[in-house]
């Protein structure tokens, strides 16, 4: 019976969305409703919060009296443009200090970017209607990078900047649709295009301004396309780009934050002064490392593919429309990956603005023998399609039902019990440049770090610098993860008499392992 309705090709389609989504959930789900979250991530979030409570302002970002990174330790975070910071602040002004923001925002940034992929899809392959009820498979071929779902839970601006630079090439792409170069309408397209830029910028910096280069790009992808046209986007782009950003730099403050920025992120990466991925030539290489790492599954699927339509006796050629979207977006992809390759300071993430053209790439190549498959077994497809959306949900049911909260979070809640909210706490000196007691401290309880103990009443130890504290008369409170709070003149049967003796045991094992 459900068989036979899922025969109609409208169903099926429907079908195909939902088990797309039904993939996308596995991990999306269970990584928003635990308290992980990396700590840049944690960080942003912070800023945010503070921003919105009037804790700093949007060209003068305030992260905590306290940071773990030498480069951005100044008067205010200068580490990043402050977009997203400013963007997210106002989620939490209508919802409060939670940390529901964070998960209801990379939502929005989820969401955002599925609707341009299918979009950007759907104009790619105008005209072929077949192809385009297939804009669910780029999707999918993005969602199952494990850049992207590690990603997208994690507050990441990379993930912000991709949204931005999507949207920028989607208003290029009904700008070359078009027949009329002059119109209003069409006018509004490229300016739009080049605010998405400066957007983009704004969010994470010179890697958004890949999408400039989209219009000769599409002149390569595309040969019957005009120089002329070619030529007016890219210049109404940089116009717009240009006056924009003119505009933004006569004020004052957002001139000190962009040239502090500029200054201390951008100059000391190119001059390898910042942090490293590795050493030596091959450390520029670590983005395409990545990438492959990311492809692996998607290189299994196409070898896969060939093999089925090879025995299946279906279409292995690539006609030639889809063999011009699939150069058109495989030159996309590198014009945003192959800049960042003259940095040295590299992170998985930094790939992501690149990926949806990644998936875009690989969909087009899979679209034709998927579509004939489907064509030639259409009950046997359906059935595969039902019986994967219900593993799907028994995978993300059984997460959930699995979830292990957080060390560092379980944490930062116990000492709340104990240390007032906006303190400042000591920390061992080996401690301090563990980024995840800053992030984790500020988001949850407003707690800055110090490393002059001398001067708190609380600090944060773990057992082999717990020997710097006399605890016959500070008292311990266990906490998760080989850490401890340390209450300095604090007698021990006022808290938990069993402390002291767990205490000298630690300090009996420190001893042993020459860490006393």
């Amino acid at each position: 019976m459900i068989l036979s309705i899922f025969r109609n090709e409208k169903y099926q389609v429907y079908l195909y969305w939902l088990f797309t989504i039904s993939f996308i959930l596995i991990t999306f789900l269970p990584r928003s409703l635990d308290d992980t979250m990396f700590m840049d991530g944690l960080a942003y979030a912070s800023i945010a919060r503070n921003m919105a409570m009037g804790v700093g302002s949007f060209w003068r970002p305030h992260f905590a009296d306290s940071f773990w990174l030498p480069y951005d330790n100044g008067a205010f975070f200068s580490g990043h443009p402050p977009l997203q910071f400013g963007i997210q602040s106002v989620l939490f002004r209508i919802f409060g200090d939670t940390t529901a923001v964070e998960n209801i925002y990379n939502l929005i940034v989820l969401i955002c970017s599925v609707a341009l992929i299918v979009s950007i899809w759907r104009k790619l392959f105008e005209g072929h209607s077949a192809l385009q009820s297939f804009s669910w498979l780029p999707v999918l071929c993005w969602y199952s990078m494990i850049t992207v779902w590690y990603s997208i839970p994690n507050n990441f601006l990379d993930s912000t900047m991709t949204v931005f630079c999507l949207a920028s090439c989607y208003c290029q792409l009904l700008f070359f649709a078009s027949r009329d170069a002059y119109s209003a309408k069409i006018n509004f397209l490229q300016v739009l295009a080049g605010i998405f830029i400066v957007l983009a910028f704004l969010t994470k910096g010179p890697v958004g301004l890949f999408p400039l280069a989209f219009s000769i790009l599409y002149i390569l992808g595309y040969q019957y396309t005009t120089l002329k046209k070619a030529a007016v986007n890219t210049f109404v782009m940089l116009v717009t780009f240009g006056i924009t950003m003119g505009f933004i730099l006569l004020y004052k403050p957002a001139y000190h934050f962009l040239s502090t920025y500029f200054n201390g992120q951008v100059v000391q990466a190119l001059l390898q002064k910042r942090e490293k991925t590795g050493v030596g030539w091959t450390a520029h290489f670590y983005l395409v490392e990545e990438l492959f790492r990311n492809l692996i599954p998607h290189f299994l699927a196409l070898a896969g593919l060939y093999t089925i339509a090879f025995f299946l006796k279906l279409r292995i050629k690539v006609s030639s429309e889809v063999a011009r979207v699939s150069k058109f977006v495989f030159l996309i992809a590198f014009s945003g990956i192959a800049p960042m390759l003259i940095s040295i300071k590299q992170y998985p993430h930094y790939l992501l603005p690149s990926l949806p053209f990644v998936a875009i790439f690989f969909a087009s190549l899979y679209v034709e023998k998927i579509n004939d498959f489907i064509l030639s077994k259409r009950e046997f497809s359906v059935g595969i399609l039902l019986a994967s959306i219900l593993v799907s949900w028994g995978i993300t049911v059984r997460k959930l039902n699995t979830l292990e909260s957080n060390g560092m979070a379980y944490n930062i809640k116990k000492i709340s019990g104990y240390v007032s909210r906006s303190s400042t706490v000591g920390v061992c000196q080996e401690l301090y440049q563990n980024a995840d007691i800053h992030t984790y401290f500020q988001l949850y309880h407003h707690l800055s770090l110090t490393t002059q103990t001398n001067y708190t009443k609380y600090i944060i130890a773990n057992s082999f610098c717990l020997n710097q504290f006399d605890l016959k008369k500070d008292g311990l409170i266990t906490l998760r993860d080989n850490f401890f709070l340390v209450i300095k003149n604090q007698r021990i049967n006022r808290l938990n008499a069993g402390y002291h003796s767990l205490g000298m045991e630690i300090r009996g094992k420190a001893k042993q392992t020459g860490h006393l």
